[in-house]
């Protein structure tokens, strides 16, 4: 998973990033003017105005509500976005509600 959308901008332009590293849990609700990158735990929503991105090995117990979704790792809980691309170990363990699913081998 890339850091640029497909016209080649660079994701985060409406806020910053936050990052949850490898081996971090947050626990509790996240809200983010931009994007959250997922390689650790979040036990708790998450509602980006940008992106989220669960990268492979990240994973979510919660619902996921941003304009788009990337998801390579385990989301427990719902996603709500309007373009959602699933790559391989991608699992979603809830509902989708999106207005484009892509998958991506």
């Amino acid at each position: 998973m890339g850091i640029f959308d497909s016209a080649g901008k660079p994701y985060g332009d409406t806020g910053g990033t936050a990052v949850i590293a490898p081996g971090t849990r947050v626990e509790g609700s996240i809200f983010s003017e931009g994007g959250v990158h997922v390689d650790g735990e979040v036990e708790g929503d998450i509602i980006a105005k940008g992106y989220v991105i669960v990268a492979p090995g990240g994973r979510v117990r919660g619902s996921v509500v941003a304009k788009d979704v990337y998801l390579g790792g385990r989301v427990e809980g719902d996603i709500w976005s309007i373009e959602l691309e699933i790559y391989d170990g991608g699992v979603c363990l809830g509902d989708i509600e999106s207005m484009r699913v892509k998958e991506v081998k």
